[in-house]
């Protein structure tokens, strides 16, 4: 969404490298430089291997998006089982973003487990006052409210005079029926928006992006123990106890 906004905005070239801002340049003097992330890699450590310092983002502004972990834990699932193979070996990496698993096997696993999730969520709200700026957006409410929430990301980014019109057409661009189409039609060259099946839809990128989804996945009693953890582990901060 921000990446199309940028390109209406700014007037730029529509290309995967704007619209997943991957650009190596500035392409225009007034706009925020922005570098997407998987902070410290949580889905392939284990709790005790999670940095716990985070100043090396002293000089950044932060926007931190997050999820209900139960969401995470099955969408993270999802990933590594059906959408590893994508992307093969990385030289950078010790570990490889598969698992061959059950949903319950991965949920108690060490590595990238539901309690890696919640440290990880953890050790954010407790440095969230280190960086020069921290936003804290939630998927859910981006989900309910896309217009305010893009608002106020653009608040923080210093682009408050952008219009309710481009908003409006980011929003509906980046909507997850529009997503999955042009995933589906091969619109992205790049493999982080390719189904690995075509035929088999828990292999796409945008394969549900439903609140509470895990409802669907995980049995009674693994919820119980998920909100246990939850409600006696989690920060307040994130308002999912």
């Amino acid at each position: 969404m921000i990446g199309r906004i940028f390109v209406k905005y700014f007037e730029l070239p529509e290309n995967e490298d704007t619209l997943f801002l991957r650009q190596r340049k500035r392409l225009h003097p007034n706009m925020p430089r922005i570098t997407v992330i998987h902070d410290d890699r949580p889905m392939l450590k284990a709790p005790d291997e999670l940095e716990e310092s985070k100043s090396k983002y002293r000089d950044k502004k932060v926007i931190f998006m997050v999820r209900d972990p139960r969401d995470v834990i099955v969408s993270s699932y999802f990933e590594m089982k059906n959408r590893g193979v994508l992307f093969g070996d990385n030289p950078h990496e010790k570990r490889k973003a598969v698992f061959e698993g059950t949903l319950s096997e991965f949920i108690q696993r060490k590595e990238g487990g539901f309690d890696t999730i919640i440290k990880y969520y953890n050790i954010w709200a407790e440095n969230q006052h280190v960086p020069k700026g921290f936003l804290l957006v939630r998927y859910e409410d981006l989900k309910t409210k896309p217009i305010e929430g893009l608002r106020r990301i653009l608040n923080f980014l210093g682009l408050s005079e952008v219009s309710e019109e481009i908003i409006q057409d980011a929003t509906d661009f980046a909507s997850f029926d529009n997503m999955r189409k042009m995933e589906s039609e091969g619109k992205f060259q790049d493999d982080m928006l390719k189904p690995a099946d075509k035929t088999n839809p828990d292999t796409y990128k945008t394969r549900i992006g439903k609140v509470r989804g895990y409802l669907d996945y995980l049995s009674e009693k693994e919820i119980a123990i998920l909100d246990q953890k939850l409600s006696t582990q989690l920060s307040n901060t994130y308002g999912y106890a």
